[in-house]
């Protein structure tokens, strides 16, 4: 347990601390006491658990040193993790400027063609409402003449008659021209 060297200094070490004490060299007060008793302390623990305390303190060492390793190689990983997102993100924002420019010339494209289509169909429709409105006034042209052609006759008979006076002719030439226009009428 305890070797001969071990006990000489012990021994050594008391026989000073009497000697010292015997002589007033040292004034026991709190103070003293204190520090005395925490030396004591320190040499004794240095001296049984001191192997103890060393691999102790060896191995939490080696523990930090492999935390710190691993905290390096993490940051390490995660820098180049980050610097690989960046460059996606970089990536992703050249997209999206070129998709916008895209988008931008689609847009103006598409409204060049929006407004020539536009005045293209507003330019058939017009064609078509005035092809509409030929039509309808040869239809009204047409139902006028009818109309007219249908009144003609009693026009004309109405109006020999009241001028048959004025008018010479003759009630065979009448006659002629009222089968005329019957016979048109009928056709």
């Amino acid at each position: 347990m305890i070797s001969q060297r071990n006990l000489r200094l012990s021994l050594g070490a008391f026989l000073i601390f009497c000697v010292v004490s015997s002589k007033h060299l040292v004034i026991y007060n709190e103070e003293t006491l204190v520090a005395l008793s925490f030396f004591l302390f320190v040499i004794f623990v240095a001296q049984y658990f001191g192997e103890t305390i060393s691999e102790s303190l060896q191995e939490r060492s080696q523990v930090i040193q492999h935390e710190l390793h691993n905290f390096l190689t993490l940051k390490a990983e995660s820098s180049q993790e980050l610097v690989a997102e960046y460059h996606k993100v970089a990536r992703l924002v050249a997209f999206v400027q070129m998709l916008a420019d895209f988008t931008a010339h689609e847009l103006n494209r598409f409204q060049s063609w929006s407004h020539q289509r536009v005045q293209n169909t507003c330019g058939f429709e017009i064609l078509e409402k005035f092809k509409l409105l030929g039509f309808s006034k040869l239809a009204l042209q047409q139902t006028l003449q009818q109309g007219l052609s249908q009144n003609l006759l009693s026009s004309v008979v109405v109006y020999c008659q009241q001028h048959s006076a004025k008018v010479k002719l003759s009630s065979k030439t009448i006659d002629q021209a009222l089968n005329l226009l019957a016979t048109g009428q009928s056709r």
